[in-house]
């Protein structure tokens, strides 16, 4: 659609969705100064840094029955995977739905006893006698040891009480021990650094795990020398071994928004205003799935009042009233006519749009995906150039926007041309599935 053609309304949104290459720039000077506040640890920055005690070895000639237990969301899994010469050929797993009392309100032992009696269903009549057992637990968290996670705060809608400030690997311990299970936690992992080690099994060049999904954030191998915090801890550590860093970068530049101010429109407010964590994790609602709907809504709703589309009653109004997965049914839309997009308003809303109005609404589709897109691979890039991997490197990603929405992949690697200027570079994009669930296990695998 030709943008001398469209309406003002229309073309303000596209100019307020734009990521252009000098705020991307932008984006990048503030990220890598906050990447080396975080590494120092001496003062307050918006990606944490957080080391995850998990150190990149040689993977050669892993054997054995490892476990991993996934905790990211209100669906916990327990997997049991077979290690041969490190290739994972048997995997059994089970998954169990949280009862929303104790995500929302509930209290650690609820939260914790129903994560261990799942364990002890999963293996019932099995004899284990403490097997590596990896833990995803996707949620920010500080660690003082591989085995040891402290909650810094809860995300994802989770509130449960008696968690915040505590360990979570001590928390389960103690559920498990209640329960007779032999078991306890060998690596405690967030879904990032699974992502980054499963492909690592796979990739020997894999260097970034990327989630987006429900979330966004990002892991990446750094030289240990370089994050001075861990080494002042542990003077005698080696200067020349890799860490994976859990960056917690979702929260880039929240609530400050010393560069986000540049990026961020009036939708992007109104969804922030609206949210459970408001004037945090800015940076993930603008990539995350969570969120993209929302935004599109909030975008649509204001097209509404400017008499661009007509009808659209209630749904439209209320809170998760546009899917983020209807973003992807617009986008993948190839019929002139815009069959797909006018079928889906149809059923969802009662509709009928002429193509005026539907070629409007994919429009909004179009533009909230690309800016998630662009702001993700700005991040990405940022991250590869920070720590000189850019030559060439996996970037393993795992999510259901990267997966499922239509073009995402090409829009990031547009996008990385853009930043990267006329620098030579080669990243490679890879979908890597179940990192929380199998890197849970690998990660138990590489440091056992």
């Amino acid at each position: 659609v030709g943008g001398e053609r469209l309406p003002v309304a229309l073309r303000e949104m596209r100019r307020k969705f734009h990521l252009p290459q000098y705020k991307m720039k932008m984006v990048m000077d503030h990220l890598h100064s906050e990447m080396n506040k975080g590494l120092k640890g001496k003062e307050w920055t918006s990606v944490l840094m957080l080391p995850s005690y998990v150190i990149r070895r040689d993977i050669e000639g892993k054997s054995g029955v490892y476990y991993a237990l996934d905790l990211g969301g209100t669906n916990f899994r327990v997997l049991k995977l077979t290690l041969k010469d490190s290739k994972v050929v048997d995997t059994k797993s089970a998954k169990f739905k949280i009862p929303m009392e104790h995500v929302v309100g509930g209290t650690a032992e609820g939260l914790f006893g129903f994560i261990a009696q799942s364990v002890k269903d999963f293996i019932k009549g099995t004899s284990v006698k403490n097997p590596p057992l990896g833990f995803t637990f996707s949620f920010p968290m500080k660690k003082h040891s591989l085995n040891s996670g402290v909650l810094v705060r809860w995300t994802k809608s989770f509130n449960t009480k008696g968690v915040v400030g505590n360990d979570v690997c001590d928390l389960l311990a103690v559920e498990l021990k209640k329960r007779g299970v032999q078991m306890g936690v060998t690596a405690v992992i967030n879904d990032t650094v699974g992502t980054l080690v499963t492909e690592l099994f796979k990739d020997n060049r894999a260097t970034l795990g990327v989630i987006i999904g429900t979330g966004f954030n990002v892991a990446y191998w750094e030289k240990v020398g370089r994050i001075t915090k861990y080494m002042e801890k542990y003077p005698g550590a080696d200067k020349d071994a890799t860490m994976c860093i859990n960056m917690e970068c979702g929260n880039f530049d929240s609530p400050t928004k010393k560069v986000l101010q540049h990026i961020h429109n009036e939708w992007d407010e109104a969804v922030d205003a609206g949210s459970p964590n408001k004037g945090l994790g800015l940076t993930e609602k603008m990539v995350s799935g969570l969120y993209m709907g929302e935004i599109a809504r909030m975008a649509l709703l204001s097209l509404k009042k400017q008499k661009v589309i007509r009808g659209f009653g209630g749904k439209l109004e209320e809170k998760q009233g546009f899917p983020a997965w209807y973003l992807s049914g617009c986008v993948e839309e190839d019929d002139p006519s815009l069959s797909k997009t006018r079928g889906l308003i149809k059923k969802s809303y009662g509709v009928d749009l002429d193509i005026k109005e539907a070629t409007a609404v994919r429009l909004v589709c179009e533009w909230v995906v690309e800016r998630s897109a662009r702001v993700a691979a700005t991040i990405i890039g940022s991250i590869v150039l920070f720590a000189g991997f850019e030559w060439d490197c996996t970037v393993a990603i795992d999510g259901s926007v990267f997966e499922k929405t239509p073009g995402y992949p090409q829009l990031m690697q547009k996008a990385f041309k853009d930043l990267m200027g006329n620098q030579p570079h080669n990243i490679r994009l890879v979908l890597t599935k179940d990192g929380s669930g199998i890197g849970a296990g690998l990660s138990a695998a590489l440091m056992s």
